[in-house]
């Protein structure tokens, strides 16, 4: 995914990714990769989709008070998947 932007955020049980797309092809992506993910690790992040124009926007998943510490492999996972090698 080339034009797809990644933004991570993590605190002591608090985790965010934000995953920037710039086309619906993109958008598809993201959110059949998530599907795919939340059943293979079981959990259930908070995912929110805030577009800015037609086909363009962001996916922002969140783990809030994550004890056992699921997000980090179900990002790093996440972004491989979708060939993002660099977050900011």
């Amino acid at each position: 995914m080339k034009s797809c932007k990644a933004h991570i955020a993590m605190e002591e049980r608090y985790s965010k990714l934000e995953l920037e797309y710039d086309s619906l092809e993109e958008k598809k992506r993201i959110c059949d990769t998530l599907n795919e993910l939340v059943a293979k690790y079981h959990i259930s992040p908070q995912i929110t989709i805030e577009p800015n124009e037609v086909g363009k926007g962001e996916y922002v998943i969140e783990f809030h008070d994550d004890y056992d510490k699921k997000a980090g492999p179900f990002f790093e996972e996440l972004l491989h998947a979708l060939g993002i090698q660099k977050c900011d």
